[in-house]
């Protein structure tokens, strides 16, 4: 064999020694699973985020736990109850909005005006995010109110 040839041979088993095995990799699947796994299922992310959100899609926790995990990465699990908790005051409030059928007594009908929709709206998602209240209790309570106020 010539010194060329026993260079490239050479090279290349030295690079085999340095090239990532696949044990490497494996390990380093396993640690970030582990490490969403603690984002999670750390107490507040399960109650704010998982336990509403698979009662929400009728699965179980863990399985929303396994779907989290695979379709987000590190940082959007770290950010994600943060915006989870600042979306919560729109989306409550948009379904008071469909609940109460606010669209057809404000754009079909035009009975009540965009402001006094927006009003109904604010107060009773008010009452439910920022003062604990049952959200079904807090329907009816706006539907009694609402129909008051349509009465007048």
């Amino acid at each position: 064999m010539n010194d060329h040839t026993k260079d490239l041979e050479n090279h290349s088993q030295s690079q085999d020694q340095f090239s990532p095995s696949e044990d490497v990799f494996d390990k380093d699947e396993k640690l970030l699973k582990v490490m969403k796994e603690r984002i999670v299922r750390s107490y507040r992310w399960h109650e704010d985020v998982v336990l509403p959100m698979a009662e929400e899609l009728k699965t179980t926790p863990e399985m929303f736990e396994e779907i989290l995990m695979k379709h987000l990465d590190m940082s959007s699990l770290e950010a994600l109850h943060a915006r989870f908790e600042s979306a919560k005051f729109n989306c409550t409030r948009e379904k008071v909005h469909s609940d109460l059928r606010l669209c057809w007594l404000t754009d079909v009908m035009e009975i009540i005006t965009e402001e006094e929709t927006e009003e109904i709206e604010i107060r009773i998602t008010s009452e439910v995010v920022y003062n604990g209240k049952n959200y079904d209790e807090a329907i009816e309570d706006g539907r009694k109110e609402l129909l008051e106020f349509l009465m007048r």
